[in-house]
């Protein structure tokens, strides 16, 4: 049976050649979109109820400050989940070879995380009916968690409203950069430590930086901080990922230089988060 040779229509002009390409640029990250859909669709949805349960329900039985955290508990899953997926599945090498180009894989899985985390975000403060300032006060009045504060007013709501947008991506920021860029399982399941310490450590860092320069926290520094934090570091990563090739030894990223070495970095790293989390809850009053 004779071949059929069938010419594809290209344009003539540059510039239509150029839109055209990018037109099929977008057409490739919408398939990919759908495709993210396909393989966390059971992950979206799980957390999608328990955000309804949290909502409903954790208000009558614990105190709605649990309800805020949400956003956080998600980026910290989610993280390794869109970033690391390849590598956790074991596909990585059959998944870089396909048609699609490393930059349209890595934008469409930070467009799906970080769009699925945003959207979390903003129906938890839709929930709250934008009054964090009541929540807070249920919480001191009702536990008496700190001394003295029932019934304080929110001082500083700008600050407060501004992390609880921009704080779960940038822990959601660090953790996808890290599993995205991890060539063994034990790097992509541990990307959430790392992304917790590089968001705490970066807030608390802008933090001290406003304490000095003004004593008192008013997130002119740290809010900017994170958000310029979450750039370079989604930047670096998307530069390294389009030079990512599988394999633990591939460059241009080799961690873990051992198993046990690794193990010791990220027990070391718990122990910073966990002193961190330390340190902003018996400072929380002054963030208010």
């Amino acid at each position: 049976m004779p071949l059929t040779v069938i010419e594809t229509e290209t344009p003539s002009d540059p510039a239509d050649a150029l839109l055209h390409a990018r037109f099929r640029g977008l057409r490739r990250i919408g398939i990919l979109l759908w495709s993210e859909w396909f393989a966390h669709s059971r992950l979206f949805l799980f957390f999608l109820l328990g955000w309804l349960a949290v909502i409903w329900v954790v208000p009558f039985v614990a105190q709605p400050l649990w309800v805020v955290s949400f956003p956080i508990l998600y980026a910290l899953v989610a993280a390794p989940a869109f970033g690391g997926a390849d590598v956790i599945h074991g596909c990585e090498e059959f998944m870089l070879s396909m048609p699609p180009t490393r930059s349209e894989r890595f934008l469409s899985r930070l467009l799906f995380g970080g769009g699925s985390l945003l959207l979390f975000t903003g129906m938890t403060l839709a929930a709250l009916n934008l009054n964090l300032s009541d929540v807070l006060n249920r919480l001191f009045l009702n536990t008496g968690l700190i001394q003295g504060l029932q019934g304080l007013p929110v001082r500083q709501p700008q600050l407060l409203y501004s992390l609880v947008v921009v704080f779960p991506f940038s822990v959601f920021a660090a953790g996808f950069s890290m599993a995205v860029l991890a060539r063994t399982r034990t790097v992509a399941f541990s990307a959430w430590v790392w992304g917790s310490l590089v968001a705490l450590g970066t807030l608390r860092l802008g933090l001290w930086l406003e304490e000095s320069r003004w004593d008192q926290l008013t997130g002119a520094i740290s809010v900017p901080l994170l958000l310029a934090l979450d750039f370079l570091v989604l930047l670096t990563t998307w530069r390294l990922y389009l030079r990512k090739e599988a394999g633990a030894d591939a460059s241009p990223l080799r961690i873990p230089l051992s198993w046990w070495g690794w193990l010791l970095a990220v027990l070391v790293a718990g122990g910073l988060v966990a002193a961190l989390i330390a340190w902003f809850a018996s400072n929380f009053s002054r963030i208010l």
